[in-house]
């Protein structure tokens, strides 16, 4: 077993960056003494790390640097972390700077006090790692190894960027929302095989975004107020709107239907969702550490299964849509319909809707109750009332769902769970994506709209593509193939009760004739007379029904014309 690397050697500690250091505490090196210390904290060992590298300079040689202007990209302490002694020099070397002024700013900035507190800043080691593994995967990627840079940009999302994105949001959504794109985009290049040059005008783009996120996390102060009241109530409005739509949809539905017992069982859904919510927190917390990339894969399997249930739910309420259907439901039907397979699909709806809302939204309101420290008491009214409108919103549904006419109501109703379908199928995929589970397929000419779940890679877009015309068919199916099918049924069962009854007129004409024959008889008694007279009221009945059936063809047949050319109406003798 070789012996430990004395750091105080500047040959062995030249090649050396931070981040290796930092990698070398966190998994250990296999086949060597040198073992992995999972119980350290993230700022341990960073500190470990910048310490490893200050070590060959505790003789005070750094107060010789004090005087020379530093070039400003040294003082990043992003860039620090990332490159080695070995880099500052080829790059001090460059700029016309000699051996002993390179090697008196190494001393500096590898003791500069401040910037490594800068560092050691909470919110920045997610940001300093996920610089790194950029680095390290545009480097791996230039030199040919592609799976793996494509390993290293997953990582440098998920075990940097992830852990501070919910506090960033808070505070930036625009500038989160480009950071998660770019790393998209990022990843996808790496998977098309696209030109280095790319990759890296890329990697530059997002190191820019990450060192903005970073002054923006190290130099923000306590929340005021009156912002801290707003972003309270942003967050429960955009995270529970999605929710609130569907509940208040499905409930105003089974109002409607009269199936009111139902109701209570959509509200054990949302209610159970909720808590199951706080409960995946709690353990994440406490009981077990769940990852950034299990978080993402509970959440994008949460909006699948949200988006496969409501896609069966608007095909439902497609359905209900022709008056005569709805009838049949009412009169009959309620019972049926309602059966507790239904009841099921309809509170899981609710379930799956509120669930994966809820453990987000207690995510970023942590990260806004540590930021708001003095203003915490506005945060609480930020919810309430956040929470308030919410219910306003959905009373404000539910009655426009009572009053509004039966045909709308369906048709609005799967129209909107439809659509709320469509963006939880893109968001679930996305997830996948960013846990590195689905790869990346850039897609250039489709537009990136977040809040409809649209996003320009080919594995979000193919199966909404096909959700798209599933709906399609759906829609096409009931208002065109179905009642064109039922329409040429209905022609084909009158013209069927028309000959029918044709044949039963000449059956009782030829009657007639008989009983004209037997009353010139002779023998003629009284019962013959009142048969006579029954069978002449029976033809006239018969010669009523089949006038009205006649009518009745004629409207079927003329509708029929209109709207598809159909075969022309039979003629009656």
């Amino acid at each position: 077993m070789p012996l430990p690397a004395n750091f105080a050697e500047g040959d062995l500690i030249e090649g050396l960056s931070a981040f290796k250091v930092y990698n070398t505490v966190s998994f250990g090196i296999k086949g060597t003494g040198m073992p992995s210390f999972p119980k350290l904290s993230e700022e341990e060992k960073w500190n470990i790390a910048f310490y490893v590298l200050s070590m060959r300079y505790k003789d005070g040689s750094q107060i010789l640097a004090s005087a020379i202007n530093i070039p400003e990209d040294l003082n990043d302490h992003k860039t620090l972390a990332t490159i080695s002694d070995d880099d500052i020099r080829g790059s001090l070397s460059s700029k016309a700077f000699n051996e002993n002024q390179i090697n008196n700013i190494i001393a500096r900035v590898r003791t500069n006090s401040d910037l490594y507190n800068l560092a050691n800043n909470s919110d920045n080691e997610p940001l300093l790692l996920a610089g790194a593994l950029l680095k390290e995967s545009l480097n791996l990627y230039e030199k040919g190894d592609k799976q793996l840079a494509y390993s290293k940009a997953i990582d440098a999302y998920l075990e940097g960027f992830e852990k501070v994105e919910n506090k960033l949001a808070v505070k930036d959504k625009k500038l989160t929302l480009d950071i998660e794109n770019k790393f998209s985009d990022f990843r996808g290049q790496i998977k098309s095989n696209e030109s280095p040059q790319t990759i890296r005008a890329t990697y530059q783009e997002l190191n820019k975004d990450l060192a903005n996120a970073s002054l923006l996390l190290t130099n923000s102060k306590p929340l005021g107020k009156f912002l801290s009241f707003v972003q309270s109530f942003a967050i429960i409005v955009r995270e529970g709107l999605e929710a609130i739509l569907i509940v208040a949809a499905i409930i105003a539905f089974l109002t409607t239907t009269g199936s009111r017992k139902a109701i209570k069982y959509v509200h054990y859904g949302w209610v159970s969702a909720i808590f199951a919510g706080l409960v995946t927190w709690v353990i994440a917390q406490t009981v077990i550490s769940i990852t950034s990339a299990q978080r993402e894969i509970i959440e994008g399997v949460t909006s699948l299964i949200a988006a496969a249930v409501l896609f069966y739910v608007s095909y439902w309420f497609i359905t209900k849509i022709e008056v005569q259907k709805w009838k049949e439901f009412i009169e009959g039907k309620v019972k049926q319909a309602l059966t507790k397979k239904n009841v099921i699909t309809l509170a899981s709806v609710s379930f799956f809707a509120v669930y994966r809302e809820a453990f987000e939204t207690v995510l970023f309101y942590q990260a806004l109750w540590l930021q708001a420290e003095n203003t915490r008491s506005e945060v609480l009214w930020g919810l309430i009332v956040g929470t308030v409108f919410l219910i306003g919103i959905f009373i404000v549904i539910f009655k426009l769902g009572l009053k509004m006419p039966l045909r709308q109501f369906f048709a609005i109703s799967s129209g909107l769970l439809y659509l709320l379908s469509f963006v939880l199928v893109g968001k679930g995929i996305r997830e996948f994506q960013e846990a590195g589970i689905i790869g990346i397929t850039p897609v250039p000419f489709i537009p990136n709209i977040d809040i409809l779940g649209i996003y320009p890679t080919l594995q979000t877009t193919a199966p909404q593509a096909v959700l798209f015309l599933a709906f399609a068919f759906a829609i096409l199916w009931i208002f065109v193939i179905k009642q064109e099918r039922e329409r040429k049924e209905i022609v084909v069962s009158v013209t069927r009760i028309a000959e029918d009854m044709k044949t039963m007129h000449e059956a009782f004409d030829h009657i007639k004739g008989h009983i004209i024959e037997w009353k010139r008889c002779e023998d003629i008694d009284l019962e013959a007379e009142d048969l006579d007279k029954q069978i002449h009221e029976v033809i006239t009945h018969v010669d009523e029904l089949e006038t009205k059936l006649v009518d009745f063809f004629d409207v079927v047949s003329k509708n029929s014309d209109d709207d598809t050319g159909g075969d022309p109406q039979p003629k009656y003798n």
